[in-house]
């Protein structure tokens, strides 16, 4: 490998940036097709393969030009790029997403014009950055650099710091021992952080993410393979020598070993807590024959609101279900009194739900139709960082109202038990058995496909 440039390094960190783009597009627009599939399994290791890297780099370059030059570099080449790109990225996103709202109900020219004058109506809002949006990993990516810069006298003979580094070693002199320790690892913080993906709950797109939990999650899981990449540097005349045949034999075992606790969990009668994955899983062991959906009602007292059309052709509400992926939501019925009432058929899991007023095509904030987070939250029905309302799904139909709208009562103050989500023991040992189950593979992904880019990217490309 050359000397002065890491190029499978660089093709790979590029590669997995580009990656990004097709994951937003196949996510919402093909996310049943095989697009979509490959879309969610590149999802599942890239962004943590990215920090890998980042760790790498920034060793690299403080022990080639010392501590102050480490964060120098940073700063211009992270945190102002974060600074300089996010506002143009903010009113993009704006533009395109009301843009896209207006063209199922009105002509190219008027939806550029009342796209743009969004801008004017509410300038504040929409020219304002409130958070950092896709450039979400950079102000993480600064936060690691920036902690490593004054942990750097610390870390330079703590215990912790020379078992972690015999640990990785052992990923090139005893891959499968090493790879073990290194998936363990990583399930046992996600476990210990009580969080089923690094990336999930939000939190983590905020400029205050530090005093936000989730937020604090996030950079502390992929900070865990900064921290990796960075002893990785120590050994970067090894890495050289990875073997795609020994990682692809690696990710082959694991895969199995992981998938029969797996398979026996679902086969006897537990569901994983992320439906689309409680799904996804039982396709691929043909176990959803013997999963039964059943019906969930939710119903809304909507005496009290005017109800709005939205960008619909009809006053009408909706209860909109997080997870399965439509921020238009399912269309719900007057049935008189102010009520409305709406019935879907779902798989056992939990699931975030809100109503919302109107009929709107994106998951822009409030207003846009939601009901009130705050007050939902206050009532202590409301869940993570948007307050969703929350419900686990097992083996019966469910009602869940009637709410009074962003209340966790009826519109008389009466108490809906419905409203409140509660866990019981055998629920909370389920959830991190599967969080471990569900993240152990995602180091075995990364060192494979670092295999691969180590065998076929390691020269520079032609002119």
């Amino acid at each position: 490998m050359d000397s002065n440039r890491y190029h499978s390094l660089d093709a790979m960190r590029g590669l997995l940036m580009l990656l990004g783009i097709y994951f937003h597009i196949a996510i919402f627009h093909y996310s049943e097709s095989l697009l979509g599939l490959i879309a969610m399994i590149t999802h599942y290791f890239r962004m943590h393969a990215f920090f890998l890297i980042s760790g790498f780099f920034s060793a690299l370059v403080l022990y080639r030009k010392g501590h102050y030059e480490m964060l120098n570099n940073r700063f211009t080449r992270i945190f102002l790029p974060l600074i300089i790109m996010v506002w143009p990225i903010w009113i993009l996103n704006n533009f395109t997403s009301k843009f896209n709202e207006l063209r199922y109900e009105k002509n190219i020219l008027e939806s550029l014009i009342q796209s743009f004058s969004k801008f004017f109506t509410n300038p504040l809002e929409n020219f304002m950055p409130w958070d950092t949006g896709h450039l979400w990993f950079l102000s993480l990516l600064f936060g690691m650099s920036l902690l490593s810069y004054l942990m750097r006298n610390r870390l330079s003979n703590n215990y912790i710091l020379k078992l972690s580094q015999r640990s990785v070693l052992l990923i090139f002199d005893r891959p499968w021992i090493g790879m073990l320790i290194f998936c363990s690892s990583y399930s046992l913080l996600l476990l210990v952080l009580n969080k089923f993906e690094a990336q999930g709950e939000g939190g983590w797109s905020s400029w205050i993410w530090f005093f936000k939990e989730n937020g604090i999650k996030t950079f502390i899981a992929f900070s865990f393979f900064y921290f990796i990449g960075w002893q990785m540097y120590h050994y970067r005349d090894r890495i050289i020598d990875l073997s795609v045949r020994q990682y692809l034999k690696i990710w082959f075992i694991l895969s199995i070993l992981i998938n029969i606790p797996l398979y026996s969990l679902y086969s006897a009668g537990y569901n994983n807590p992320i439906p689309l994955m409680n799904e996804v899983h039982r396709n691929i062991y043909n176990l959803n024959e013997n999963l039964q959906k059943q019906k969930v009602t939710f119903m809304i007292d909507m005496s009290g609101e005017i109800v709005v059309e939205g960008s619909g052709d009809t006053a009408s509400v909706y209860v909109c279900v997080a997870e399965l992926g439509n921020p238009s939501g399912i269309k719900m019925k007057d049935i008189g009194n102010g009520i409305w009432s709406a019935s879907v058929d779902l798989n056992p899991g939990i699931y975030h739900y809100k109503f919302r007023n109107g009929f709107h095509i994106d998951w822009e904030g409030e207003p846009s139709g939601w009901e009130v987070r705050d007050q939902i939250g206050k009532g202590g029905c409301g869940y993570g960082q948007y307050n969703n309302r929350k419900f686990k799904l097992k083996d019966k139909d469910i009602t869940l109202g009637v709410f009074c709208w962003s209340d966790c009562t009826d519109c008389f103050g009466n108490e809906i038990p419905a409203a409140f989500y509660e866990k019981d023991f055998e629920t909370v040992i389920v959830e991190r058995v599967f969080i471990f189950l569900l993240n152990f593979l995602v180091p075995a992904y990364i060192m494979l496909v670092l295999a691969l880019f180590i065998r076929f990217c390691s020269k520079p490309s032609k002119d």
